[in-house]
């Protein structure tokens, strides 16, 4: 993958001005070169029209990831992405690593499905999650709460009761919200399976989680 190519074409259409309200709005946490996801899409997709019959190279991920602009994270993201297909287990340190650095909802709501893709075609990276989910990295838990998410009926319950179950009675919002979207999540697929979780577990629910979990549940989950 060609970064110096791809980083001067995001130069080339950098539009500061739009660039302001973008890092306002993540807490002024990274440099933006202004670009929204559609056009981002588009000035990446020559880059990555052939990616898949490739390698993956991780040196492009790690450029990218060491940039200051965050657009160039959700390059290498994308690209993980059309590369999912040749991820392994062996990947999951490296991907640990993206987890972990310049961590924010918006890099860590993409690398959990990455993850996810991986544990659902290796079964034995379970164990990592599980590992994750009491980690004292917050962005690693959230990631090990819903790498599940769309997986309707091939969701591993057992392994989605016992993750939630680790980060229970947390004040943490990011984990609280997590926490409800994975069960607002296989709720479309099992609602009485997320009934019970709720009637059993209520008592450390925190109500953000329960408002979240609850939105496609009867009224009396809220």
């Amino acid at each position: 993958m060609d970064y110096p190519a791809l980083l001067a074409v995001l130069q080339q259409h950098a539009n500061p001005k739009r660039a302001v309200p973008m890092q306002a709005y993540m807490k002024h946490r990274f440099a933006y070169f202004g670009t929204g996801k559609p056009q981002l899409a588009r000035l990446c997709r020559p880059f990555f029209k052939d990616a898949a019959k490739l390698p993956v190279d991780w040196d492009f991920v790690r450029r990218c990831w060491d940039d200051p602009h965050r657009e160039l994270q959700y390059a290498a993201l994308e690209y993980l992405k059309k590369m999912q297909q040749h991820l392994t287990p062996q990947d999951i340190p490296r991907l640990q690593t993206l987890i972990t650095e310049k961590s924010w909802w918006d890099s860590s709501d993409v690398l959990d499905r990455i993850v996810g893709d991986i544990a659902l075609r290796h079964p034995e990276v379970n164990n990592v999650l599980l590992a994750w989910s009491t980690d004292d990295n917050i962005w690693l838990r959230r990631v090990a709460i819903d790498h599940q998410l769309l997986r309707k009926q091939h969701t591993d319950t057992v392994l989605l009761e016992t993750i939630i179950c680790n980060n229970l009675g947390q004040t943490e919002f990011f984990i609280n919200k997590a926490i409800g979207w994975a069960l607002r999540d296989y709720s479309k697929t099992n609602p009485e399976w997320v009934q019970d979780f709720i009637d059993r577990h209520r008592h450390k629910m925190a109500k953000l989680s329960l408002r979240e979990a609850g939105k496609y549940l009867s009224p009396r989950v809220v």
